[in-house]
């Protein structure tokens, strides 16, 4: 028995610890246990007007068959969930023999609204261990948002028609608005389905057609295989007149004029499935399905479902436009949510969780290996780098604020709907796949495998608790690597949030000390300031530089205050957390801050990783944001970014930036301009402007960024070289083409880029031209003749107007004064909806910078509001929040533009300022 082993059991017991409290609420949402149902025997008919053009049906009638037992004696009523929107015509209890046991009338029915439950009263208690059948004859709705059982428009262009697709999304808790029954991902049963449907449509469903009947008059039955024992939640059909690719084990279904895009789609879901059966060791066939269908949507909640064989995508997902849609970032949003959603065969599916308060069992572990398989697959996109910049920081951000939860939550604390659907976060995707990603590097890939293979063995068809999974993470943890699993395990999943570590050298570089604390973006925000965590630490030094062990050196238990580590030979450079695996930020005290930095200036960043480079950079920024140091150290330490030319690092160092750049006056641009042009010399050196088919894809990713930054600020290597590759007549590649055009728009590039779209027949790329042509600085022009003009919708327009000041940030003070010269033209220009007027200057205020600016709005406000009506508040909302945002910039950045002025050697700065100050002064008296 492993030391590991010692501990684990007990986490249930902590977390049960956690969970104690009450539910105040007064409805108990949740189903009682005593009554379990084994299968349904659903038919769902779709009435003679299901679909025509411009008129789906609003109904469809229902009736359901569920087999059911209790384990206990004198169970005298069945309570199960049926939403309001059902009603229940008939309800009828059988014995296990088919007899009539008692025809339930409507008194003997009683509903709780408010808890989507139904509890059908008995004449006499059901004897237990014996099976009955609950039938109800039902109607329902279709629904007209994208819930349960509802229908998505299209165009048939070849047939000049408005069409329509039926469809279903059961997660977390629709199943309720299409038939009654036990939904709660632990009421696990067999589901035979039956649809029947006008002669023009034909039905996908979880499983294989069985058969198919006629009912005559045109109309058609189409019986499903049973499906395996699962939740309600993942039962799924689509009804439609879409076309297939494949066959009958593996297919993708999608409107006929579709089909030929679903090319790559296929031949990624050939490799996934395959490559899961092998890494878990168990087939997806052997899970008891042996058929699984993608289905494309104009219309649903998210970007895919993963309803155990009919995983349901938006189209956008699926589909590759040679020429328009099919670049490296389309490939790549099609390749994650492939794998995403077939790793839930497995989890979530398979092996699921017992109540949504740990949907992270199925979320955490689909974004892991939507990432990490995807890698496995498809090693050109390096989604193992990319997941640290894209995922791992990201969630990182979240979780240092107070609207953060655990992974695992209190049981008592998910009950009403908003409770589950508060679940389905960051934390439970994002957090759960950085941890996991923790304990797989930790204890090494193949003890990592090992156990999670015999997890989903050992619970397969069931449902599980998380310390189902940690018992199998503990019996498989390496012996040498001592922890208290019991402890590292809750300081990651029922607690929430993480620690900062504090780095510093001491004793001439001999003394390597190790601090800790909660990092948090404001520790006065009512946050638990005082938690501390188990943590791995991980590290390395210019002794012996070694990047490649995950192995923890030690665990930074939260009780001990610092740990010292002792070099006999003098340390110049630390890298903690190597490679960013472990869930936490490193702060590198001076002098080892600019140690480092001098060493990454050196040949190939003297081999400090990408991912470690990008983590010191966001680490960097978010410890600035927190107001622990100034942002000058940050922008110092970017000096060395005038070598660096990987996309990883740059995409941390621009996601940081941005928060910095936006809060910049127009006179501060010219001096951050001059920086942003000096740190980016080597990659635009290396990258330029212009697109080539060897391109690999991290460089197609980040010319599209340097190009989109420089040009965006106004940097002469940037915009000349645009227009100048501009004036030939390439087309740019599908990544490349709106950022392109953006940058051409912005210089003598706009009257081609606005004729590019107005002749434009592709819906998408018409949209690309019209986001570009709205870069122009010819502001007036534009907004003028194509926002104020006829032909554009109003949603195009809201994003043109956007496009105008957020793509030339210097412009925003004439940009609002031509708007609110004469509000009433836009107002009128967006539909005569003062709602949508007062959001547009809202979003524009989130750019204003200046008390200059703010007192624009001001003054607006106080003569304009009252057309706004009820809309005025969204003004006032606005104005707050200009004042907290040129209050920030106030406090945070005097020091950095200072910096910034004499970095730049920007003499008589403060003369230039001035008399920018009283030209903006008189550019307001005017506009008046």
């Amino acid at each position: 028995m492993s030391c590991s082993w010692f501990g684990v059991w007990p986490l249930a017991a902590l977390i049960t610890l956690a969970w104690i409290g009450g539910c105040e609420c007064q409805i108990n949402y949740r189903l009682s246990t005593n009554v379990r149902p084994s299968l349904y025997n659903l038919s769902i008919s779709l009435r003679d007007n299901t679909i025509v053009p411009n008129s789906p049906a609003t109904k469809f009638d229902g009736e359901v068959s569920i087999t059911l037992q209790t384990s206990l004696a004198d169970v005298k009523e069945i309570t199960l969930h049926k939403d309001v929107t059902l009603t229940i015509i008939q309800c009828v209890l059988y014995d296990a023999a088919g007899k009539q046991v008692q025809e339930v009338n409507n008194a003997r029915l009683t509903s709780v609204e408010e808890a989507q439950q139904l509890t059908v009263g008995l004449n006499q208690a059901l004897t237990a261990n014996v099976n009955y059948t609950l039938f109800f004859k039902y109607f329902g709705n279709i629904q007209t948002d994208t819930v349960g059982l509802f229908s998505a428009s299209y165009i048939d262009e070849a047939a000049m028609q408005t069409k329509w697709v039926l469809l279903t999304q059961m997660q977390p808790i629709n199943a309720r608005l299409v038939f009654p029954c036990f939904d709660e991902p632990t009421f696990k049963a067999k589901f035979q389905l039956s649809i029947t449907r006008p002669d023009s449509l034909h039905a996908i469903s979880n499983t294989k057609l069985e058969k198919t009947t006629s009912e005559g008059n045109n109309r058609f039955t189409d019986h499903f295989e049973v499906t395996p024992i699962m939740s309600p939640y993942l039962l799924a059909f689509v009804v439609s007149e879409y076309q297939m690719r494949g066959n009958s084990t593996l297919s993708i279904h999608t409107r006929p004029a579709y089909n030929q895009y679903t090319e790559f789609s296929y031949s990624v879901a050939k490799r996934v499935l395959p490559a899961y059966g092998e890494l878990f060791q168990q087939p997806y066939q052997e899970l008891g399905n042996d058929v699984l269908q993608y289905a494309t949507t104009p219309r649903f909640p998210h970007n895919s479902m993963e309803n155990w064989g009919l995983v349901i995508f938006k189209d956008k997902v699926l589909l590759e436009q040679p020429g328009v849609t099919d670049g490296w970032a389309q490939k790549e949003f099609t390749i994650r949510n492939i794998v995403h959603e077939n790793a839930h065969m497995w989890f979530g599916n398979s092996v699921t969780c017992k109540w949504w308060s740990s949907i992270w069992l199925h979320e955490g572990f689909a974004r892991y290996y939507e990432f990490f398989m995807g890698h496995k697959l498809y090693p050109e996109y390096q989604l193992d780098q990319q997941f640290v910049v894209h995922k791992l920081q990201h969630v990182l951000t979240t979780d240092s604020l107070n609207i953060t939860q655990p992974m695992t939550s209190a049981e008592v604390s998910i009950q009403t709907p908003a409770d589950i659907d508060y679940k389905f976060g960051r934390i439970s995707f994002a957090k759960a796949a950085s941890v996991i990603r923790m304990w797989c590097l930790a204890m090494g890939e193949e003890n990592f495998n090992r156990a999670i293979a015999n997890y989903l063995k050992e619970f397969y068809l069931g449902n599980t608790y998380p310390s189902d999974l940690l018992k199998h993470i503990g019996e498989n943890w390496p012996d040498q690597i001592y922890v208290n699993l019991n402890q590292f395990f809750y300081d990651f999943t029922v607690q929430v949030g993480y620690p900062l570590v504090t780095v510093s050298l001491s004793y001439s570089g001999h003394q390597i000390n190790f601090y800790q604390q909660r990092f948090l973006l404001n520790d006065t925000d009512g946050s638990d300031s005082k938690l501390t965590y188990t943590v791995p630490i991980t590290y390395t030094t210019n002794l012996a530089p070694n990047f490649t062990n995950s192995t923890p050196a030690f665990f930074f238990a939260k009780l001990v205050d610092i740990y010292q580590r002792w070099s006999d030979e003098p340390i110049d450079w630390v890298i903690v957390n190597l490679k960013q695996a472990n869930y936490h930020r490193v702060r590198y005290e001076q002098p080892l801050l600019g140690n480092i930095q001098k060493v990454l200036t050196k040949s190939g960043h003297s081999g400090i990783p990408n991912e470690n480079r990008a983590a010191i950079i966001d680490d960097l920024f978010n410890i600035a944001l927190a107001q622990i140091i100034d942002y000058v150290e940050v922008f110092e330490f970017m000096e060395y970014m005038s070598t660096e030319t990987d996309y990883i690092p740059w995409y941390a160092a621009y996601v940081g930036l941005e928060k910095v750049a936006r809060r910049l006056t127009p006179q501060q641009l010219p001096n951050f301009k001059k920086y942003l042009s000096d740190i980016t010399e080597a990659v635009h050196a290396k990258l330029g402007v212009s697109w080539s088919a060897s391109d690999k894809v991290l460089d197609v990713y980040n010319r599209n960024q340097q190009v989109s930054w420089l040009c965006k600020y106004q940097t002469s290597n940037c915009t000349a070289q645009v227009l100048e590759k501009f004036n030939g007549s390439e087309k740019p590649s599908p990544d490349y083409r709106e950022t392109f055009y953006c940058a051409a728009a912005r210089t003598d590039g706009y009257d081609r880029v606005l004729e590019l779209y107005k002749k434009e027949t592709n819906y998408i790329d018409r949209e690309i031209y019209w986001r570009a042509a709205s870069c122009t600085r010819d502001y007036r022009t534009h907004y003028q003749n194509q926002i104020l003009g006829q032909g554009n919708s109003v949603d195009l327009k809201m994003v043109g107007l956007a496009q105008l000041y957020e793509q030339n940030p210097d412009l925003v003070t004439p940009i609002f004064q031509m708007v609110t010269e004469n509000i009433s033209q836009l107002n009128d220009a967006l539909g005569f909806n003062w709602a949508k007027t007062a959001q547009a200057l809202s979003d524009m205020a989130e750019y204003f910078t200046t008390r200059e600016q703010q007192q624009l709005f001001s003054n607006f406000y106080k003569q304009s509001h009252t057309s706004f009506g009820s809309s005025a508040e969204t003004l006032n909302q606005a104005l707050t929040k200009v004042e907290a945002n040129v209050q920030w910039a106030e406090q945070r950045l005097g020091k950095l533009v200072n910096f910034l002025a004499q970095r730049n050697g920007a003499g008589g700065l403060a003369m230039a300022s001035s008399l920018a100050l009283v030209l903006s002064t008189i550019l307001i008296l005017l506009f008046r």
